[in-house]
């Protein structure tokens, strides 16, 4: 089904007005009835009149360059003889249409890109003659140079034409769709005529249907009885299981209720024997950890017997120090004998320098009074240069008794391991003495505990012979005894 959309009705231009277009300032063109010839120079402006009109009503050309020079906007005005107005502008933020029909409130639209909004082809109703899906043609208004009309076109273009002018090329569109639904029909025909055979065929193993359905249906009616009498069979299983087993724990119950006639007993003795079980997880517990001192004091009792000979040690270490310290100061007299010498060697240097002062005239006295105060110096540190020397022998000799200083660091190293073992073997004698203190607790406790617990088996033991019956197996207590 086509559907038709409304009917666009053609109104003729009224009045033009071009502002800023190309050489019109602002130029204002009124039309009369019937035919209208525009007269002019060339250049003068007469094709910017259709070429404004073209603007305003098919956005064509598209750009900005025909805006007149110095100028800042462009506006072009067409109205129609019905009143309608159509205003089509352009500045450097701006690019609308204002459309503005009589009675109605103005029209004004923006963002409409390179087509002309229908809002516009709606109010002039000249809009483009569609010839086929790529080509149109512009009916209403031409261009300078434009050629009569079809004219220049193609052949095929002009019999497209006509016949869209004529009303023919819906008979070719009713031609073209009644040979497609033909050729539709008669394909579709075909395939149907296929599956008609095929379900010929299909159906052939079911031309015994009816006879096979009675018998399907006695077959039914046989198994639903069967089934009945399935089920029967499986409740009738069923039920036997279950009065099976309530006769075992009919029996069960019976032994059981032989078993517990004596429960408020059995329920004291259970009492009693939990209580006895938690105090023999205390005596378990106490007696691990005497096991732990005894492991402990036998660790304590090695190294009270590794670390006997302490106060030899210890006297030897004091002597070790001594010698120690002594050893330190020879060093440093060592090092300050070396100094000395040193300076000995310089101060010969200078009274070898110094020799020839017995032939100075005897005009230079100052100066022979300063050697000889210099003189004097040096025999005073002559004289402690030889202290010296003897003080450093002495210090060799001593050096010589004294044993390798690896090793006295050796000992002393040694010494100090041992004040070390020997200031922790005094802590863990005194934890030892703490541990004996507490073992000697834990028997006294253990005994207690271990005379409770006696005299409890024995009172357990008096019951269960009171009781007569064994709280674990039922039985009397003289049979019990003879099957363990």
């Amino acid at each position: 089904m086509r559907r038709f959309g409304r009917k666009k009705i053609m109104n003729n231009i009224k009045s033009v007005r071009l502002e800023n277009f190309q050489s019109h300032l602002d130029t204002y063109v009124e039309f009369s009835q019937g035919l209208n010839v525009i007269v002019g120079q060339s250049d003068s402006g007469k094709t910017a009149i259709l070429r404004g009109i073209r603007w305003a009503l098919y956005n064509q050309p598209r750009g900005t360059d025909f805006i007149r020079v110095s100028g800042d906007f462009v506006r072009v005005t067409v109205c129609f003889e019905n009143d309608t107005v159509i205003i089509r502008e352009r500045t450097g933020s701006k690019n609308r249409y204002t459309v503005q029909r009589p009675g109605q409130e103005k029209l004004v639209l923006e963002g409409f890109g390179i087509h002309v909004p229908e809002e516009v082809m709606a109010a002039h109703g000249m809009g483009h003659m569609r010839i086929d899906q790529d080509n149109e043609l512009m009916i209403h208004l031409s261009q300078q140079l434009d050629g009569p009309f079809l004219l220049e076109q193609t052949s095929s273009i002009r019999a497209k034409t006509l016949g869209r002018i004529s009303g023919a090329h819906f008979l070719d569109m009713a031609i073209r769709d009644t040979t497609k639904d033909l050729s539709q029909l008669n394909l579709r025909m075909k395939q149907e005529q296929v599956v008609i055979e095929k379900l010929k065929v299909e159906l052939e193993p079911y031309a015994r249907l009816n006879e096979l359905k009675t018998k399907l249906i006695e077959s039914e009616n046989r198994i639903e009885k069967l089934q009945i009498k399935v089920s029967k069979k499986d409740k009738l299983e069923l039920l036997n299981s279950r009065w099976q087993q309530l006769k075992l724990e009919e029996e069960r119950a019976l032994k059981t209720s032989l078993l517990v006639n004596d429960v408020e007993s059995w329920q004291n003795k259970l009492d009693q024997m939990k209580v006895m079980v938690q105090q023999y997880v205390v005596f378990r517990q106490k007696s691990n950890r005497m096991q732990e001192l005894k492991h402990a004091i036998d660790i304590c009792l090695t190294w009270v017997m590794k670390t006997k000979h302490i106060e030899t040690i210890n006297q030897k270490y004091e002597r070790s120090k001594q010698d120690l310290t002594l050893l330190k100061q020879l060093t440093l007299n060592v090092k300050r004998l070396k100094e000395l010498g040193y300076s000995i060697k310089q101060e010969k240097s200078h009274m070898e320098k110094s020799a020839f002062v017995d032939s100075v005239n005897l005009a230079s006295v100052e100066e022979i009074a300063k050697k000889r105060l210099k003189q004097k110096q040096l025999l005073h540190l002559e004289e402690r240069v030889q202290l010296n020397q003897n003080q450093r022998i002495k210090i060799e000799q001593v050096y010589r008794k004294l044993p390798d200083l690896k090793e006295v660091t050796r000992k002393q190293e040694t010494v100090e391991q041992a004040t070390e073992r020997f200031l922790r073997i005094q802590s863990i004698h005194g934890q030892l003495k703490d541990y004996q203190m507490r073992i000697q607790e834990g028997k006294r406790f253990v005994v207690k505990q271990t005379q409770e617990q006696k005299r409890a088996e024995e009172e357990l033991q008096k019951q269960l012979l009171a009781a007569g019956n064994c709280p674990t197996c039922g039985q009397l207590i003289c049979k019990h005894n003879e099957n363990n």
